[in-house]
């Protein structure tokens, strides 16, 4: 029996971008409550809890494992107009299945915070300041600009719609991802991380990010409705 299964690109990104505005809500209630003076123990306990399962910039909670999801996503639906494009022999089936592995690695990084790790060498090479307090921003940022470098003639191979939805989820990724990251950088050199200011920075971060993970996705998914129409899977029982 063979079953079809209609997704819109335009819903999809809609309730994508619902859950991002949910979530960064609920971080926001969070921060809040972080700050409160709550003197019964096991108050304060739950408040904990809360706030640790709702901050985006937490570890191994709702938001991480949003964030992840997503990027393995994106990864999986690249890998698929990967496949598509080498049945078709094109050329271009390398590029998009190297850019699924880039997302594979992000979702990983998302997960296990494999960045933070190249923090304290880094810190021991040079003493980071400013703007670059968390100094793996720095290989990060050449990483991006290799691959926007590596990736141009790709992208002018685009139909235009993808190519400008592309730049624009790439703008809005690495301008939470390098650029506001800087910005809380400073602000935890300057006050700590344990203020109302840093809070926001974050938030933003993190939602700049999701943002333009939810951009890529519509992308990914209106390309694929444009120039393939229907992407099929046959699964083997032998």
């Amino acid at each position: 029996m063979d079953v079809a299964i209609q997704v819109s690109a335009k819903r999809c990104a809609l309730a994508l971008g619902f859950i991002v505005v949910a979530l960064v809500a609920a971080s926001l209630g969070a921060t809040w409550l972080s700050f409160q003076a709550i003197d019964d123990p096991f108050l304060r306990e739950v408040g904990e809890s809360v706030t640790r399962l709702a901050w985006v910039d937490e570890e191994g909670n709702i938001p991480a494992w949003y964030s992840a999801s997503m990027l393995l996503l994106c990864a999986f639906l690249l890998a698929a107009i990967a496949s598509a494009e080498r049945q078709h022999q094109s050329r271009y089936a390398v590029g998009w299945l190297i850019l699924s592995l880039v997302f594979v690695y992000l979702s990983l990084d998302e997960s296990a915070q494999l960045h933070e790790l190249s923090i304290p060498p880094l810190r021991d090479l040079f003493t980071p300041t400013g703007l670059l307090y968390y100094p793996w921003i720095v290989p990060a940022g050449i990483c991006v600009a290799l691959l926007a470098l590596g990736y141009w003639r790709f992208l002018t191979k685009l139909p235009a719609r993808t190519r400008w939805l592309f730049l624009l989820a790439g703008a809005v990724f690495v301008t939470g991802a390098l650029g506001i990251e800087a910005l809380s950088g400073q602000q935890a050199l300057l006050h700590g991380e344990r203020n109302l200011t840093y809070h926001l920075i974050v938030t933003l971060e993190e939602l700049l990010e999701m943002a333009g993970v939810v951009v890529f996705i519509y992308a990914l998914l209106d390309h694929i409705g444009r120039q393939f129409r229907k992407l099929g899977f046959e699964v083997s029982s032998r």
